[in-house]
């Protein structure tokens, strides 16, 4: 591949992060502590309902005692209020947030951004992240913020670790655990270790997971196992005076990963990413902070059609695929009277290149068949300011305003591949007319926010944005030349602009809480992937996927409560819904989730738990399911489900606690209606959730 010079560098650039991490960990350990650190410890395990918080952000604990088995980061996220996601096999849970996904979604795992290695989505951001490693995870629904990098219109979903707190005298922290899912046979184990003193630390976490394929409801086996590895290092220090420094490296690798829903498996998906970050307080001057942050991440894919499943195509075929992400960002907090300024600076360039290889057997699949990601290179450097003030003691203004830079590069759009005669260019050439030549684009966001407290306990709020999302290297430069079959960017697509009004309301007292957000999206050049039929735009007619600006429309709402009655019984709720409309074309978006919910009763005593979870979906009729008329993206019309949850919690032995329970309790056969997209056939696959299953969880703290 062209790049491997610079991935050798790169290489080393995470190699030379892995040494600084550890050497710097070894006075941490070394230390005995005087006093304690300060930091965010690690949580306790406590059941508690997530709740969302102005501005449509709730914060949860994937630890807590009611948190199902998930077997990635995108599974668990579908626990959380508002969002969805889309399955193709055990792993890689793809997640939806108000009808939007893949780089519609901005996903960040201690402060990295990392884009996945598949074309297809086999990996998205969210799959590298076990979330039992973690020790919070944000979702924020929506643009709440021009500070946290380019794009997002759908909303930021942040995977957080924090630094340990050491007590006096105890210069040390460790939470163990482990399980078993009956249905899949999964295994898991994790182990979170953290040691220092004096303001530093090390922290260690390592994490495991081994899945075969599971059952539906009706007893089909659904191909869905995996194997996952991944291990993360942090080592950080904090001075008195509260400035803090922090350097991390994380590795994480998924074996044999299998795919109901695609027309090949994943033998290897691996990742590595190095970090660093650090906030600088200033007592004096007209500055109060300083931030800055820095990452590296690299990612290797490769799917085939014949080395975890039976060979049955007409050729044998491989993709190698790699991304590697670099990004940083500076900002800077000032005081000026009632107002916090935040100004800043960031930068991400996100590089993709993977190549498809054909064969007339299996054992010698060698012939280049086409370069579906032709050395893609999209750089972005964006400016911003956001200032929150003070209107009055119950009024608060924030306005914000960010500009884009995008320049985007496909490296190898003219190599002719002689399997087929043709390049990259040809195919752009034959269905939009278009060469994929350099692209730049100026791109303006924005958002004002009012937000008011009607009491102590109330506050409502409405807001307006502007958020504007370059296409993705899919979208921009994908190049699979399979005749009919065949998926091909568009090099001159817009970038897409969202433009949304939404109104919230959270209010509660001390035994319930209730949060409601309403919203309305009008997007501006909607990249839509759709179906060539010779509509405007789209210069052939013969079913191919190919990509297209149209105008929509998205508009839904999120509402959660939770209610504490008789002491120890609690009942919590919520439910989402999304409308998605194709103003142009006159017809539904694709790929948008019906009303989703659940409503959960638990008994919460003093060292156990005990309770049962409702989780369904109404039957989705709005549906683009015709590639005669339109995208064809969705698999049909769904209809409505509803399962059921039961669990457990106690606390044994000190230091070690139980949870147990079971899932789907009554082995219902259902799917979500989200499905997804085989990238080389045009049919819509949607895959079954599992039936029933008997869970167990053990873990312990010292």
């Amino acid at each position: 591949m062209t790049q491997t010079g610079g991935r050798e560098g790169l290489h080393s650039i995470l190699l030379a992060g892995v040494a600084a991490a550890a050497a710097s960990a070894t006075p941490a350990t070394a230390q005995t502590t005087a006093t304690p650190t300060t930091g965010a410890s690690m949580p306790a395990v406590v059941v508690e309902a997530p709740r969302l918080t102005i501005p449509a952000t709730a914060t949860t604990d994937p630890r807590a005692a009611d948190v199902l088995p998930a077997a990635d980061g995108g599974d668990y996220l579908r626990s959380v209020p508002g969002v969805s996601g889309t399955r193709m096999g055990g792993h890689g849970i793809d997640p939806v947030i108000r009808g939007l996904q893949g780089n519609q979604l901005n996903i960040t795992s201690d402060g990295a951004y990392l884009f996945g290695g598949c074309p297809n989505r086999m990996d998205p951001p969210s799959s590298f992240a076990p979330v039992e490693t973690f020790d919070r995870v944000t979702v924020s629904q929506g643009y709440q913020t021009v500070t946290r990098g380019p794009g997002g219109p759908g909303g930021h979903v942040a995977f957080e670790r924090t630094a340990p707190v050491l007590a006096d005298g105890k210069p040390y922290e460790a939470d163990v655990g482990g399980g078993w899912d009956a249905n899949g046979n999964t295994r898991e184990g994790y182990a979170d270790v953290a040691a220092g003193s004096h303001g530093a630390y090390v922290r260690a976490v390592g994490a495991v997971k081994e899945a075969e394929n599971y059952d539906d409801g009706s007893g089909n086996e659904i191909r869905s196992g995996f194997s996952q590895r991944s291990i993360d290092l942090t080592a950080g220090y904090k001075t008195a005076g509260g400035a803090a420094f922090s350097i991390g490296t994380g590795f994480a690798r998924v074996d044999d990963a299998l795919y109901e829903g695609a027309a090949m498996d994943a033998p290897l998906d691996e990742s590595r990413t190095l970090r660093g970050r650090l906030a600088v307080p200033l007592q004096n001057g007209p500055v109060s902070e300083v931030r800055a942050d820095a990452y590296v991440t690299a990612v290797d894919h490769v799917m085939d059609n014949y080395s975890l499943r039976d060979w049955t195509a007409a050729m044998a075929m491989r993709v190698d695929s790699e991304s590697d992400t670099y990004g940083g960002s500076l900002a800077a907090d000032l005081p000026l009277g009632a107002t916090l300024l935040t100004v800043g600076l960031d930068v991400q360039r996100n590089q993709r290149e993977a190549l498809r290889y054909r064969g007339m057997s299996d054992s010698n699949v060698t012939q280049l068949n086409s370069l579906m990601w032709p050395d893609t290179d999209i750089r972005q450097f964006g400016v911003f300011a956001e200032g929150t003030t003070e209107l009055t003691g119950t009024t608060r203004l924030v306005l914000g305003a960010r500009y884009d830079r995008v320049d985007a590069e496909l490296g190898r759009a003219g190599e002719v591949v002689a399997s087929t005669g043709r390049s990259a260019n040809d195919l752009y050439r034959l269905y939009y007319g278009t060469t994929g030549d350099d692209r730049a684009e100026n791109n303006l966001g924005g958002l004002a926010r009012l937000e008011y407290d009607l009491n102590p306990a109330t506050t409502v709020h409405v807001g307006f944005s502007r958020s504007v999302r370059t296409a993705d290297a899919t979208e921009r430069s994908m190049a699979s030349d399979m005749m009919a079959s065949s998926w091909v960017g568009n090099p001159d697509i817009e970038p897409e602009a969202h433009h949304q009004a939404e109104i919230g309301v959270q209010t509660g007292a001390k035994a319930w809480s209730v949060g409601a957000i309403a919203y309305v999206d009008r997007v501006g050049d909607f990249i839509l992937r759709d179906t060539a039929r010779g509509q405007d735009g789209i210069q052939l007619s013969n079913g191919a996927t190919v990509y297209r600006n149209v105008d929509a429309l998205l508009s839904g709402f999120t509402v959660n409560g939770r209610y504490r009655f008789g002491g120890n019984w609690v009942v919590s709720g919520d439910a989402t819904y999304t409308y998605g409309s194709n103003l142009d074309d006159r017809q539904p978006l694709a790929q948008i989730p019906p009303l989703e919910g659940k409503v959960g009763l638990a008994y919460e005593a003093d060292g156990w738990s005990i309770g049962t979870t409702l989780r369904g979906a109404m039957k989705q009729t709005r549906v683009d399911s015709d590639p005669a008329t339109g995208s064809g993206r969705d698999a049909g019309e769904t209809p409505g489900w509803l399962t059921q949850d039961i669990y457990a919690s106690v606390d044994m032995v000190a230091p070690f606690k139980l949870r147990v329970g079971v899932t789907n309790l009554f082995d219902r056969t259902y799917a979500y209606h989200l499905n997804r997209s085989n990238s080389f056939d045009p049919t819509e696959v949607q895959v079954n959730e599992p039936g029933r299953s008997v869970y167990l969880r053990v873990s312990a703290s010292f």
